[in-house]
Parts: structure tokens; sequence; C-alpha cells
């Protein structure tokens, strides 16, 4: 029970896969705090490492909204605590920042908390008080194409963490780039323009943010830094809205069609179930499953459909 009460592996999915889930963003987030810790506590002198580790594995830490814990009072438990580690980390940032009288980095580090907490305000409501299931779902093909993403960006952002010259602007710009692309993959099956928009948005902002980030290191003006900072802060604000919306299924077409597929399965392996049982009658099992079974998918349709129309009238 407890952590260890996990939702049964779906399809692209097995037990290592989930444990995973539950462990890489807390590994994500406690990389993020020994960063702060070590930006805080490191002079500008002896400061040569810009915060690398977190910025590598900063995108599990948003995987979080699909951990796969079933109890509520569990998962209750293991939001608060991301979110604790990672609002600790960002007020040592912004405690440095406080020390330097950077007052764009306060104002940007002051929204991050408060963008965090009602981002993990919102998963306990969709996940804990409503228990909606996720539908823009992560498999194991997607942590592995996390991976091999990370191999070619990490080769041109490298440099840049680990030369003195600069100093990096953008801390979760790698991750936003493998988020756009995880959640591009699901662009069909979203309905409505809220939706739509935010993903449209969270592409700008990303470019935006890395583009001002490289002119700010070529031309040394402000401007450009206080651009691409702001641009990470909308950013963060749109990718924490798309995580949220996805919980909705009136952002999502068609979700009836994915039970439906479910039932016809499980017609085939009871159809499959009587021709090798010869005990049980083929006619009466066909009769029933005809009879019922697909009825109910008949009644299941006619549900989702008239759910579905309830609520795009309802938005």
């Amino acid at each position: 029970m407890g952590f260890f009460d996990l939702h049964e592996p779906e399809d692209g999915q097995d037990r290592f896969f989930l444990y995973a889930m539950i462990i890489l963003p807390v590994c994500a987030a406690t990389s993020y705090l020994f960063d702060a810790w070590y930006h805080y506590t490191h002079s500008d002198e002896e400061r040569n490492y810009q915060g690398l580790l977190s910025t590598i594995v900063l995108v599990f830490s948003y995987l979080q909204y699909c951990t796969p814990i079933r109890s509520r009072k569990a998962l209750t438990i293991y939001f608060l605590s991301v979110c604790l580690i990672t609002e600790t980390a960002t007020i040592g940032y912004l405690l440095y920042y406080i020390k330097k009288k950077d007052v764009t980095n306060i104002i940007f580090h002051v929204s991050s908390v408060l963008l965090e907490i009602l981002f993990t305000s919102a998963l306990i409501y969709c996940r804990v008080v409503r228990e909606y299931e996720s539908h823009i779902v992560v498999e194991n093909k997607h942590l592995f194409h996390f991976m091999s993403r990370l191999e070619v960006i990490l080769t041109i952002f490298i440099p840049v963490y680990v030369n003195v010259k600069y100093t990096s602007l953008t801390r979760n710009m790698i991750a936003y780039f493998l988020l756009f692309d995880f959640f591009s993959d699901s662009y069909s099956r979203f309905q409505g323009v809220w939706i739509k928009s935010a993903l449209y948005l969270f592409a700008t902002t990303t470019t935006v943010a890395v583009a001002t980030e490289w002119f700010y290191f070529n031309h040394h003006e402000h401007i450009y830094e206080q651009v691409s900072i702001i641009a990470e802060l909308v950013s963060e604000g749109l990718c924490d809205l798309i995580i949220i919306l996805q919980f909705f299924p009136f952002h999502f077409k068609t979700q009836h069609v994915n039970n439906i597929a479910r039932q016809a399965l499980l017609i085939h392996r009871n159809l499959h179930a009587s021709i090798e049982n010869p005990g049980i009658p083929n006619g009466d099992v066909n009769e029933t499953i005809q009879n019922g079974e697909i009825k109910g998918i008949a009644e299941l349709v006619n549900t989702s459909s008239s759910n579905e129309t309830e609520l795009n009238t309802s938005m």
C-alpha cells in the first residue's frame, strides 16, 4: 500500500518504468536544489559551473503529473514533497539575487515560487480531488527519446555551461524543448482553442528565450537579458497550463473511441476463449456477447458522446 500501491502497467509500460516515474521527478528536484546551493555558496570568481545537472534532468520534474501512485494520500504527500524541494531551491536562488540586488531575477524567482504553488495545487485538485486520468500518457519510449535528444542538445549547451565567460540566463529551456516535442505528438487529438493556443505560445516563448540569450552573449545588452528571462517565465506558466489542461477530456477529440477499442478487444478475447473451451457452447457465448457486451458498447458510445457534447457546450 502507500507509495507501493501503483496503477497497473499499460501498453508501453512495465513495473520498472512505474517506479522510474516516481523516482525521476524527485531526482530532478533534488538536483535543482543542489545547483541552487552551489550557486549560492560559491563566489562569482570561483564559480565555473552554471547548473548543468538540473538543466539536464529538470524535464523529469514536469512528468510528475502522471506519477502512477494509486493512493490519494500518498499522491498528495508526493506532490507536496516535490514542491517543497523545488521551492527550497528557488528560494535559494532568490536569496542570492536579493544579495546581488538583481531586480529582474528577483521578480523572476518570486514569480516562479508562485507558479510552482499554483501548479502543485492544480495537480492535487486534478489527480487527488477529482481523480482525473492523464490524456497525454508517458511511456518507456518517451524516456529513451528524451535521453537521445539530450545527447544532441547538450553538445550545444555544454560549452556555455563550462565557459566562465558566459553566465547562463535560462535554466529550463532544454526541458521545455523536449516537452514541446513531447506535447506536439498529441496535437492531432487536441480540441479547442485553449490547449492549442497554449502549445503554440509555449513553442514561441521558448524559442524567444533561447534566441535572446544568445543575443545577450554577443552584444551584452541588458534588454536581451530581460526579454530572455521574461520569456522563460512565460514558458514556465504555459508549460504548467498545458499539463493541467490535458487532464480535462473536453480538450481532446472523441475520448470514447479508446474505450470502444478496449471493449472490442475484450469481445475478441472472449470469443477466442469460447473456442478453446469446449465446455462452453459457442452459440451461447456469442449470443451473450452480441446481446450484452455489444449493447454495452453502444450505450458507452451514446453516453460518451452526450457527455462530450455537454462538456463542449459548457465551455
